[in-house]
């Protein structure tokens, strides 16, 4: 073995083995120092970048933790736009009651094809029939007196349209109106307004014409 002495040499063999023994034995605590401080050297280093490591990976943590905080939470649906209010439906101050428009003073309510009757004698207007609704259109004919009188105008609504029919021998004649919110039609002795029409219904206001 090489830690034994030769058994089958002289004296000199034996004593260079001695010598060479000897030698390592001087050199072997430097390379065991040399090597324990290099382990030492590389252990700190390890440690330092794992330190490091360990921070970065924290703030992280820290950041992230921030983000999902109530109070991050709390901010960001503070911070959100509120919604519209949505507009109130306007009512007609008479509902659907077509009685309240005889004397020619009345807002009504109208959702189908109706027959408003009227005072013709102060009026000279003896009914106002809505025919048609569609949309923000509603079509309506204003029957006259059997003198066949007839004083017509239509202001409010460039896409007003207005048409006079008659009078016949034995029919009164009558006006054909289509309009649209804003209108206002005056025909004979009333004035008839369009406040809202829409999706098939419309507010009508009346009132008698001034002179």
């Amino acid at each position: 073995m090489a830690g034994e002495p030769p058994r089958s040499h002289g004296i000199i063999e034996a004593f260079h083995w001695h010598e060479t023994n000897a030698q390592v034995s001087k050199e072997l605590p430097a390379m065991t120092r040399t090597g324990f401080r290099l382990r030492l050297a590389v252990g700190l280093v390890a440690f330092t970048a794992t330190t490091g490591l360990a921070g970065c990976g924290s703030d992280k943590e820290d950041a992230a933790a921030e983000r999902e905080s109530p109070s991050a939470k709390a901010a960001t649906s503070t911070s959100a736009p509120a919604s519209p209010t949505p507009t109130p439906t306007p009512q007609a101050a008479d509902g659907t009651n077509l009685r309240a428009c005889k004397d020619g003073t009345c807002e009504v309510k109208v959702t189908r094809p109706v027959r408003i009757q009227t005072d013709v004698r102060k009026l000279k207007v003896s009914a106002i029939k809505v025919t048609s609704l569609k949309g923000e259109e509603i079509s309506f004919e204003v029957v006259l007196p059997s003198s066949g009188e007839f004083d017509l105008n239509c202001d409010g609504d460039p896409r007003c349209q207005t048409m006079i029919v008659g009078p016949a021998f034995g029919s009164p004649g009558k006006a054909n109106i289509t309009a649209h919110p804003g209108a206002q039609v005056l025909a004979n002795g009333i004035t008839i307004q369009v406040v809202t029409a829409a999706k098939g219904a419309a507010i009508l206001r009346m009132k008698p014409r001034k002179p």
